[in-house]
């Protein structure tokens, strides 16, 4: 049962070059379900949020846009059991630099429909928290 399950997720992951990329590093898909669970916090999936998400996927993690839909599939296929918390702890131990990257992708997708919801401020909340960082670090990070 164990060697079917493996083998299914080797078969996805070898199919595409991004989702390969995405399955190898915990850091990447742990901040690509936040980034996720960002645009779904509110409820509703705004385009706007979607065409952020496939942008910052571009820009800062060299996955193309037409990859990004494969790499979603297997965010939902495979991570959909990680919980923001467990996804937030892996970055409990890096450096801050790379702790603030992650909020301020965060809140780029939050803003993309230029509203902050409640429960977008919640997430990004309850995630610097977990980083170790302080609302006065949220803030800063927000004016920038």
């Amino acid at each position: 049962m164990a060697g079917n399950i493996l083998q299914s997720i080797r078969n996805f992951v070898e199919g595409n070059r991004s989702v390969r990329r995405v399955a190898d590093d915990i850091e990447l898909t742990s901040e690509l379900i936040l980034l996720v669970r960002m645009i779904f916090a509110d409820g509703v999936l705004q385009p706007e949020e979607f065409e952020n998400f496939s942008r910052i996927c571009e820009t800062a993690f060299a996955i193309p846009h037409e990859d990004v839909p494969e790499v979603l599939k297997f965010l939902k296929e495979y991570g959909y059991e990680t919980k923001a918390v467990n996804a937030a702890a892996i970055f409990a131990e890096l450096p801050v630099a790379r702790k603030r990257s992650l909020l301020i992708h965060m809140l780029s997708v939050a803003k993309s429909d230029n509203e902050l919801h409640a429960d977008e401020a919640e997430l990004i909340r309850r995630t610097a928290a977990i980083l170790g960082l302080t609302p006065a670090d949220i803030t800063a990070i927000r004016e920038t």
